[in-house]
């Protein structure tokens, strides 16, 4: 009678064997889908190249200073670091509300703009602007310091510092420092 417990054991295993024999054929025969080929890519289309006639003047070179000539670099000739978009936006808008008389208004945008570039020699100096404006005296030297230290080599905009600074030591009444910062500025 064991004998037979056995048997039976395996034909069950036969049977399973076997099933799992046939599911794996029938799987390997199965309905495969058709692969479809891509079509060719349009090709790409190009803009005609620009040519300039030769005719055509080429814009003058930037004038240069001739040797021994006083050269005193106004506002609009410094060079100005080129803010990211959002630092460039807010001072944007801080110029535009010192314009309209909004210091406190372009107090904020300037802080946010040097929240997103803190070692922007410019925003600093316009900080110091509306500091000025805001008649908050040691603030404006504090910050025009701050811009030298970050300025590098632009030469513009340190002597513009140094001119603020000497505006605003005259306001406090001292004369010495006002003179020290004049002769700084060139």
């Amino acid at each position: 009678m064991k004998r037979r417990g056995y048997d039976h054991l395996w034909q069950r295993a036969g049977s399973i064997g076997l099933f799992m024999m046939l599911t794996i054929v029938l799987h390997g025969c199965a309905v495969k889908h058709p692969v479809s080929i891509p079509a060719e890519p349009e090709p790409i289309s190009r803009p005609a190249p620009v040519v300039r006639p030769e005719s055509a003047p080429l814009p003058p070179p930037p004038p240069v200073p001739l040797p021994g000539q006083d050269v005193r670099p106004s506002r609009d000739f410094v060079p100005v670091p080129e803010e990211g978009k959002a630092a460039g936006t807010l001072l944007a808008s801080a110029r535009q509300s010192l314009r309209s008389g909004q210091f406190n208004q372009a107090e904020m945008m300037l802080e946010r703009a040097l929240r997103v570039e803190p070692r922007n020699a410019r925003l600093w100096h316009e900080m110091a602007q509306v500091k000025y404006s805001l008649q908050d005296y040691d603030q404006v030297i504090q910050l025009c310091k701050k811009s030298n230290s970050l300025a590098g080599k632009d030469y513009g905009l340190i002597q513009q510092n140094w001119q603020l600074m000497e505006k605003a030591y005259l306001e406090k009444g001292q004369p010495e420092q006002a003179q020290r910062a004049r002769i700084k500025s060139g």
